[in-house]
């Protein structure tokens, strides 16, 4: 049965890197069901010293749907009790925090993600946002990725190395993320295995993910049925770098500049956005993303440095 509100027990602080997709689908999650939190925002690599004392409690008590997610994983749910100072439980994962999230604070208004097209598409929404997160969330990681730092590296290098003081992640932190992120950018994209090769096949797969959701939207006017559901919130969040989305459509944080990105890459979002798909997308970061829900706080640790 829904709640009537949701509870008001535990305090909630998030971790999450600056324009990550699957980050920005647990603060999209957040947002629909208008639970009060802290954030806190972070960078590639640097993000393990936020984690580190969260995994160093050892409170995570699910294991991750997602076989590539690690306890090190971003977005990162830290649950406090009501004091905010004893740490309860931890979530290392998109789909648990969503999970837990729809769980714990469906209303009538705000009603549960997985169950809102009808229990008996409860099964094919799990499956949409697994397939969701597995294909199209990858797929964009090499995009994102490749095309920053190989194909578009020089045009995007000073862009790529400001996106933490663009977004106030901190000044030690951005400081240091503006010094190294050549570096660092091409030692995630080995480490993660990011070729040429997984670079095209990316566009194949986001071509192929947009026209299936496309189908899917012509049946009825969201990706499960007829009401808003995990599905829909999962495809438009892992979707927003390759559609080019920006503040001002709706995206929480401050993005980039078309330029940017190689010229193939947005001929890419260019084709994307005409899809029913795309459009669809477009219209819920417009129409959606918020709820009427209040930004969270940001919270920050080393006089703000960090």
């Amino acid at each position: 049965m829904a709640k009537s509100q949701p509870e008001a027990s535990n305090t909630y602080h998030l971790l999450s890197i600056a324009l990550s997709h699957f980050n920005e689908k647990a603060r999209w999650a957040f947002s629909y069901y208008r639970v009060p939190y802290t954030y806190q925002l972070v960078l590639p690599w640097m993000h393990i010293f936020a984690t580190k004392r969260i995994i160093d409690k050892d409170v995570c008590k699910r294991e991750s749907r997602d076989s590539g997610s690690s306890p090190y994983s971003t977005p990162c749910l830290a649950v406090y009790d009501a004091s905010g100072k004893q740490l309860e439980e931890s979530f290392h994962d998109s789909h648990d925090i969503l999970a837990y999230l729809s769980e714990n604070f469906a209303t009538e208004e705000q009603v549960n993600l997985y169950t809102s097209c009808g229990p008996e598409k409860e099964a094919e929404v799990y499956r949409l946002e697994k397939r969701y997160d597995e294909v199209l969330g990858k797929a964009v990681v090499d995009f994102f990725y490749h095309d920053l730092v190989a194909v578009n590296k020089w045009r995007a290098m000073l862009p790529f190395a400001w996106i933490g003081f663009k977004n106030r992640v901190g000044f030690l932190q951005s400081l240091m993320w503006f010094g190294l992120s050549p570096v660092l950018g091409r030692l995630l994209t080995a480490v993660v295995g990011i070729t040429a090769e997984r670079y095209e096949k990316a566009f194949e797969t986001c071509r192929e993910e947009f026209r299936q959701a496309s189908l899917l939207l012509e049946k009825s006017p969201y990706l499960a049925g007829d009401c808003l559901s995990a599905a829909d919130i999962t495809f438009a969040a892992l979707s927003f770098v390759v559609l080019g989305i920006t503040h001002e459509e709706g995206y929480q944080l401050q993005s980039f500049s078309p330029k940017t990105w190689s010229s193939q890459a947005r001929a890419l979002q260019q084709e994307l956005r005409a899809t029913k798909a795309g459009q669809h997308v477009i219209r819920l970061f417009k129409e959606q993303r918020y709820f009427g829900a209040p930004l969270p706080k940001q919270k920050r640790t080393l006089l703000g440095l960090w």
